[in-house]
């Protein structure tokens, strides 16, 4: 039960004045937070008011074409946010698999519904009613808990984005940076291109796709090596297609510019050029808030000389930052963005393969073995620290992008596919990424013993230092015993 909770039992015939008093408290907050609320809650509370014959001025909620919100405050339905990819995958780490409250809940929280064992048919009152009060307790808790993680990116994401936090809460990403180019183009007296004129000016220049379906060739994956390999180190590109839309100006009125002489400043791998006499409005925006995020907000979060409250905000402003970045390349080749700009999106990847090339082809040259690339990173064999220096410092002279050790494992194990591998770090974490089965029959059974397997070796582990530190007790502990014993009898 959360603190400062009230429970209040109506009798079966009192549904009415329940209802009646739920309207009224509802009214005192500014902010109505749900799970599933636009599609189940609201709607049913409406509908049932005007079945029993509440007066409709009493009923602070409005139907919509499917769902239903608040005439007057902010109504957030978190199962739209928790469903947002940018938020499951940036935000929150992937820690959940689907969006249902149960499994959120379980992943953010460590806790879950409550199970009966029976059908909800079958509840009695008092069964129902406690299972709706722990469901509207998880659902609180996942706005408040890590010191109100969840509702500070929202703001954060609001004052960024330029949106109402309700619209934030609902919308993807796409829409969010729409949002945020639409300001700056009316901020800064721009006029927005038609859909129509960015289509014309890149019809029939884009070059063929690798993968079947996508419309553009995305990012470099080097096939893992398979096997055990120790003293692996991972190099990661902070932020590489942010770092790439700002170093090479990438922007709808950019690339491909009008210029004759612009031609000359070309993208490898592509057809295309960008302009070296203006800079590109996505350019400008989507390169300073990857330049405050890298920094300053990230490098602010990690310094031990600031106070709780100030790491917790830097932290907040740097994942929001990264959320929004995340994102922010590939909406120029997604048809359902406004600005869809299919060789910007393209200039943006091409680039990212060339430096991913030009830096495996710089470890090669410094003796150091390249297991596995995909798209960001590079996973090294036994890289000396002079090595892995000269190979950051390349990166940054050759391409002004920046490189930095993302982990250090004592050892990994590469399937042979891309994202899957289980690595144990040099302070002795387990990392796993993938290992799933393919039978989707057998895919949950599996993944659960063998994340079972991983949990037992943990354990293991912890109870092998245990002992050791036991015996290396005992002998220090008769190694005294013997001076002593040597001292008395001499």
């Amino acid at each position: 039960m959360l603190p400062g909770v009230k429970i209040i039992f109506y009798d079966e015939t009192k549904e009415k004045e329940m209802i009646l008093d739920t309207f009224e408290l509802m009214k005192k907050y500014p902010l109505l937070i749900t799970y599933n609320g636009d599609g189940f809650d609201l709607p049913y509370l409406y509908n049932r008011a005007g079945r029993l014959g509440i007066d409709r001025q009493k009923n602070p909620l409005y139907m919509m074409r499917d769902s239903a919100t608040l005439t007057d405050g902010v109504h957030l339905d978190l199962y739209r946010t928790m469903s947002n990819r940018a938020f499951q995958i940036y935000a929150f780490g992937q820690k959940y698999n689907d969006f249902s409250l149960n499994s959120v809940s379980k992943g953010l929280l460590g806790e879950e519904k409550i199970d009966y064992g029976i059908t909800l048919d079958d509840l009695t009152l008092y069964q129902t009613a406690k299972y709706c009060q722990n469901d509207a307790r998880l659902t609180y808790n996942l706005t408040s808990f890590n010191d109100d993680l969840l509702m500070n990116l929202l703001v954060v994401i609001s004052r960024i984005a330029r949106m109402p936090i309700d619209d934030i809460s609902r919308m993807g990403v796409s829409q969010w940076i729409r949002s945020l180019l639409y300001y700056e183009h009316r901020n800064n007296g721009i006029l927005i291109p038609r859909r129509q004129e960015l289509e014309n000016k890149s019809s029939d220049v884009v070059n063929e796709a690798i993968i079947k379906d996508k419309k553009f060739r995305g990012g470099l994956v080097v096939e893992p090596e398979e096997g055990i390999h120790f003293d692996v180190t991972v190099m990661d590109f902070a932020s590489l297609y942010p770092s790439i839309i700002k170093v090479k100006n990438l922007s709808y009125e950019t690339v491909r510019c009008t210029h004759e002489e612009c031609k000359k400043n070309s993208i490898p791998q592509t057809n295309h050029w960008v302009c070296t006499k203006k800079n590109g409005i996505t350019s400008v925006l989507i390169g300073s808030l990857r330049d405050l995020r890298v920094n300053y907000y990230k490098n602010m979060s990690k310094k031990d000389t600031i106070t709780v409250e100030e790491k917790q905000l830097f932290t907040v402003v740097s994942q929001a930052l990264k959320v929004i970045l995340n994102a922010s390349y590939g909406v120029m080749g997604a048809e359902i963005f406004p600005l869809y700009f299919l060789p910007a999106a393209e200039a943006t990847t091409a680039t990212g393969r060339h430096i991913i090339l030009s830096t495996i082809e710089d470890c090669k040259k410094s003796g150091i073995g390249v297991l596995y690339g995909d798209t960001d990173s590079l996973f090294v064999k036994k890289p000396t620290t002079k090595q892995i220096d000269d190979i950051i410092t390349k990166a940054k002279v050759e391409h002004n992008v920046e490189l930095e050790v993302e982990k250090e494992y004592r050892y990994v194990v590469l399937s042979g596919r891309k994202k899957n591998y289980l690595g144990v770090t040099k302070n002795g974490k387990v990392d796993v990424k993938g290992l799933t089965g393919k039978n989707h029959i057998h895919h949950h059974s599996s993944n659960h013993y063998f994340m079972n397997y991983l949990t037992y070796y943990q354990k293991l582990k912890q109870l092998r230092n245990l002992i050791e530190q036991k015996i290396k007790f005992l002998i220090k502990l008769l190694n005294v015993q013997e001076r002593y014993r040597l001292k008395k009898y001499h």
